[in-house]
């Protein structure tokens, strides 16, 4: 029960000083109340409230590094878009090579490794998170990012060359 205070205490004292904090870091409100719940949940069901010696350190840290988490997950997600409303704006200038395009890239994704195509495919078509994915493969979300780059860059000179 002791715990429970303390830890409601501290919530109540520095949830919003902690939103503003990440605010720092992402432009969004709303993504920025969800990193700091989420490091709020993060320490109550590990139960690490005993183990960290300064929750406020522990809490910057960890704030901060999901915020850059989150905006390395928005610059991938930003340059497929990209990616694809370029490839969509080429096809539409062309269309009789739609087919053509269409047949290279899956040719490109079929030389991609197993591990690589359906880490492409979850994060891509089932548009899942790289920390849902990395769960789920049971791979770290740094992993999860490597399989992506590696697959875009793939795809990119794929089509490129052609």
């Amino acid at each position: 029960m002791a715990n429970k205070d303390v830890f409601e205490r501290f919530f109540k004292e520095n949830y919003s000083k902690f939103c503003f904090f990440a605010l720092r870091y992402v432009d969004d409100e709303d993504v920025c109340r969800d990193i700091v719940s989420g490091g709020f949940e993060y320490i109550w069901r590990n139960n690490i409230m005993d183990s960290v010696d300064n929750w406020r350190s522990y809490m910057m840290s960890y704030i901060r590094n999901k915020c850059v988490d989150h905006l390395r997950h928005e610059t991938v997600h930003r340059k497929y878009a990209e990616f694809c409303l370029a490839s969509a704006n080429e096809e539409a200038a062309q269309p009789a090579d739609t087919d053509e395009r269409v047949a290279l890239i899956k040719s490109h994704i079929d030389t991609l490794t197993a591990k690589t195509r359906l880490v492409l495919q979850e994060c891509f078509v089932n548009n899942k998170s790289y920390k849902e994915v990395a769960d789920e493969l049971e791979i770290s979300v740094n992993a999860v990012h490597k399989h992506i780059s590696k697959a875009l860059k793939t795809l990119r000179q794929g089509v490129k060359n052609k």
